[in-house]
């Protein structure tokens, strides 16, 4: 016999957003444990037309996400050039390798005009590289004119892939 397919409930006032700044907020008041913002971030989903959802096999809330659910605040460098492999660690804990499956990505951020360089975490939810980090990936770009090479322009590489900070220029 079949187990019929649950379909999660709608909260339909769940009132949580997550700022531009990494800070979750729920009813307008900023939630401060860190091991809460870990387990909300552990079952937020994002959805083909773009909103995101905290979902439980029971429930799910829509969240307002301001630019991008998570924030890489750490990035650790193994190697160098074409050989090395990029790190990133989220506010919220997660560790990915900037890869094929973890592309980095980047544009300008059209509300403010400044780079927006992303990282895909995992299931479409990406995390956008603080200041920092971003200015550490900038430092280890190497420039391209070769015809084996991505493209004329600034590449960095990581697991074998090269990512084009190209976008980046207006």
């Amino acid at each position: 016999m079949t187990q019929p397919i649950r379909v999660p409930r709608d909260i339909q006032d769940l009132d949580m957003r997550i700022a531009a700044n990494g800070d979750w907020f729920y009813r307008g008041s900023k939630i401060n444990r860190e091991a809460l913002v870990r387990l909300f971030a552990s079952v937020l989903r994002i959805e083909a037309d773009g909103r995101y959802f905290l979902q439980t096999p029971a429930e799910r809330g829509e969240v307002v996400v301001e630019k991008t659910p998570f924030i890489a605040i750490l990035m650790t460098v193994e190697g160098e050039g074409r050989d090395q492999r990029l790190t990133f660690t989220t506010n919220v804990g997660d560790t990915v390798v900037a890869d094929a499956e973890h592309p980095l990505s980047f544009t300008l951020d059209p509300a403010t005009g400044e780079p927006l360089p992303i990282v895909l975490v995992r299931d479409g939810l990406t995390a956008r590289l603080n200041r920092a980090v971003f200015y550490q990936l900038v430092d280890l770009a190497q420039g391209t004119s070769g015809p084996d090479d991505a493209g004329a322009g600034m590449t960095v590489w990581s697991s074998g892939e090269a990512f084009s900070l190209d976008g980046l220029t207006p």
